[in-house]
Parts: structure tokens; C-alpha cells; sequence
């Protein structure tokens, strides 16, 4: 069921447009620091287009970039994200953790 906002339709069940993700996974990614390493690596994790929640790179001496991103998705998709990374030429370790989403904590019911 679509809802039609310009027509003011409340008719869909409370929550039902808004979907929690399954988790978080953060992926820690080793590469080569060529020029593209962001946009290859950046085009990896829109795959699942949703922009990452934290993203940060650093450029090392010895010709590396470390890349940290965090991503809220399921296991499944993660999984899939770091297979994705591991094919690229010029990234040469990716390290991926997922934390599953944590649920509402619900007040106690008055007394």
C-alpha cells in the first residue's frame, strides 16, 4: 500500500514506511593509495545505496591508504560489500565487523 502524502493519507500502519537496518558493519580497508582508491572504494560501499554513517581515509607514507567506513545494513549485505572490496586490484586487506542492531529499550508501564 502507498500512501499518498499530498493527498494526506495516514492510512498506512504506524512504522510502516520506516525501516530499521539489521546492523552496522564497519569495514576496514588496506590499498594502495592510487588517485582513484576513494572512488573505487567509494563505489563499492553505494552498492547498497545508502551513504555510510562514518567514512574516513588516510593517506600513509609508505604508499597505503587506510580506509574506515561504517555502514548500516544486514549481515548478508555487509558480506557481500567485503567481497566487492576484495576484488578490487589496488586493495590489499579488507577487514569487516558487523554489530546487529540493538532494539528500543520500552518505558515500564506506569503503576
Amino acid at each position: 500500500m502507498t500512501a499518498d502524502v499530498y493527498a494526506g493519507d495516514d492510512g498506512l500502519p504506524k512504522g510502516a514506511g520506516s525501516s530499521r537496518p539489521a546492523g552496522a558493519a564497519t569495514f576496514s580497508i588496506v590499498a594502495d593509495a592510487d588517485a582513484d582508491v576513494l572512488m573505487r572504494v567509494s563505489a563499492a560501499l553505494n552498492l547498497l545505496n545508502i551513504a555510510p554513517r562514518l567514512f574516513h581515509m588516510e593517506a600513509r607514507p609508505e604508499g597505503t591508504a587506510a580506509v574506515n567506513a561504517l555502514v548500516e545494513c544486514a549481515e548478508p549485505q555487509a558480506g557481500l560489500i567485503a567481497r566487492k572490496l576484495r576484488q578490487l586490484t589496488s586493495v590489499r586487506d579488507v577487514a569487516v565487523s558487523f554489530a546487529p542492531a540493538q532494539l528500543p529499550v520500552h518505558a515500564r508501564p506506569e503503576e
